[in-house]
């Protein structure tokens, strides 16, 4: 995948399947909070191009969409430390979808 540098100079993530980049309006922060935003960037892209991979495989994962949409509005508010609880938790589901049917892509 492909960063786009944007005005701030942080690097933001295209998102084709989404109506708009969920990253704009981000406010930029120093410090240990830089480190919770890419961290939370990284994790709810690696979600939203899993679940693009998934849905047609698996639709009842659709249920995760909008509790990834509630990490993007986290994120994009900079509460970072949430979208990165939340986002989390969409991981555990997806790790326990994963094990329960084996169809659905890696991770």
């Amino acid at each position: 995948m492909t960063s786009v540098v944007t005005g701030n100079g942080m690097p933001q993530p295209p998102f084709s399947a989404w109506p708009s980049n969920p990253f704009t309006g981000a406010t930029l922060q120093t410090g240990a909070t830089n480190g919770s935003r890419a961290q939370c960037a990284a994790l709810l892209v690696r979600t939203h191009d899993w679940l693009e991979r998934a849905i047609g495989e698996a639709p009842e994962v659709n249920g995760l969409t909008p509790l990834v949409t509630q990490a993007v509005d986290l994120y994009r508010r900079g509460d970072y430390a949430q979208c990165l609880r939340l986002a989390g938790g969409v991981q555990q589901a997806i790790e326990l979808a994963r094990a329960t049917l084996p169809s659905l892509p890696a991770w």
